[in-house]
């Protein structure tokens, strides 16, 4: 057998492009299918209703009358009753008080009693998902289906977050490669991602348009 053919059989040194792509699908198998599972839960949005429902304090009627005038340096005023008594919630360029109106003084955070009537009050409604306070550690309600209510008492506004809530959650940074635990390498994490993507996209069309090449010159 000649010298030629023989080394005819070697392959080249180096990758080839088709090399390059079945490596880096490889790689990529694991995020693309995570990525294509989350994304069809985020299409589909099974139990979002609750995991991200608005609490509110009950509000309820103003039955007094307050004279009130706003300092020049408030940019916000709002006014409620709840069952705790009258709040004038009110807005110093980017920093919220929760005043008194009947003497202008700030209200401090409620004792865990009062906070707890606050709070089951605005649950009422909302049973099946809430239950019954189990716990009150701070402005921080615990229930006994699992939920957790942070009050902004300098606003008078809740959050809750619930077992659902923190699925989804996790779901939205497996999706989008959070998986680090800082901002920076996650973001370093996701460029390299979406470059390796775009990088895997082209190896395809190169190995297509090589092998269309080749059968056309057949």
């Amino acid at each position: 057998m000649p010298p030629s053919e023989v080394l005819g059989h070697f392959p080249k040194p180096g990758l080839r492009a088709n090399s390059w792509h079945r490596i880096l699908g490889i790689i990529l198998l694991l995020p693309l299918c995570l990525w294509s599972l989350t994304g069809l839960v985020f299409l589909i949005k099974p139990g979002y209703t609750g995991a991200y429902a608005t609490l509110t304090p009950r509000f309820l009627p103003i039955t007094q009358s307050f004279t009130i005038t706003p300092a020049e340096d408030w940019s916000e005023v709002k006014l409620y009753r709840t069952l705790l008594g009258d709040h004038l919630i009110v807005k110093i360029h980017d920093t919220w008080r929760h005043l008194d109106p009947s003497n202008m003084r700030d209200r401090p955070l409620p004792s865990q009693h009062e906070l707890a009537q606050l709070v089951d009050d605005a649950m009422a409604q909302w049973r099946e998902r809430y239950g019954n306070i189990a716990a009150v550690q701070g402005d921080r309600i615990f229930t006994d289906t699992g939920v957790e209510i942070n009050v902004d008492w300098s606003q008078l506004t809740f959050t809750q977050t619930g077992s659902d809530t923190r699925v989804i959650n996790t779901l939205y940074k497996i999706h989008y490669l959070q998986w680090l635990g800082t901002p920076t390498l996650n973001a370093i994490l996701g460029a390299a991602g979406a470059f390796s993507v775009i990088v895997l996209a082209l190896l395809g069309l190169v190995n297509y348009l090589k092998t269309r090449k080749t059968r056309a010159s057949l």
